[in-house]
């Protein structure tokens, strides 16, 4: 088996306090899931990169015909598998991937989503492309992002700069990329979709909710 990368392990290592910590921002949530329901259908394939414990993907089943599940931490995908087997659910499929790894071969999906993912990534424009070759022409990209601010707020300078550097030196932090709300529609656009949603959701730092149609 090949070894983790640092990534990997960091977010296995607190998968289970993951799992057992409570969602920050519940309304948000729920808002995000009824919005990503509204463009999804019975007959589609969807593929979800990045997802955790598996909380969205069971929702979102009933919801689809099949979805595939994937997370670049085994300890993730462990507990996505167990709530999986709870439910009772069969057209659900966990896999552990990292988002590059993603064989376009074995089938373009009509969505693909990302929630919380695309300020985790080390190479964005790398991870695009190859969102846009799993996505059927005419199907969609679903992302939520943490986004720098456009103001560069002190709040957002004592998190990026101090906060954070400081809690990746004591390994309690993953790497973190975070780009503005206007450069990262450029480079989904530049990849090859059309942006044809977007919502703002507070919270500590500002997340946008981008819905993209593959060209």
């Amino acid at each position: 088996m090949a070894a983790l990368s640092k990534d990997a392990s960091f977010w296995s290592k607190i998968s289970r306090k993951y799992a057992a910590d409570p969602i920050r921002n519940m309304e948000g949530y729920l808002n995000t899931l009824e919005r990503t329901k509204s463009y999804l259908r019975a007959e589609d394939s969807v593929l979800e990169i990045g997802c955790g414990t598996g909380s969205t993907a069971l929702l979102l089943a009933p919801h689809v015909a099949h979805i595939t599940a994937s997370d670049l931490a085994p300890g993730m995908i462990e507990i996505a598998t167990e709530k999986r087997a709870k439910e009772g659910l069969e057209n659900v499929t966990f896999k552990v991937a990292e988002a590059l790894e993603h064989n376009p071969d074995e089938g373009s999906y009509d969505a693909v989503l990302a929630h919380n993912l695309l300020h985790l990534v080390r190479d964005l424009d790398r991870t695009l492309d190859h969102i846009a070759s799993l996505t059927k022409t005419g199907g969609v990209f679903i992302s939520k992002t943490v986004c720098a601010p456009d103001n560069g707020s002190l709040k957002y300078a004592v998190i990026s700069q101090i906060a954070i550097p400081v809690m990746q030196a004591l390994g309690k932090a993953p790497f973190v990329n975070f780009v503005s709300v206007a450069e990262l529609e450029r480079r989904i656009e530049s990849s090859g979709f059309k942006i044809c949603e977007v919502v703002d959701q507070a919270g500590l730092l500002q997340s946008r909710y981008i819905v993209a149609r593959k060209l």
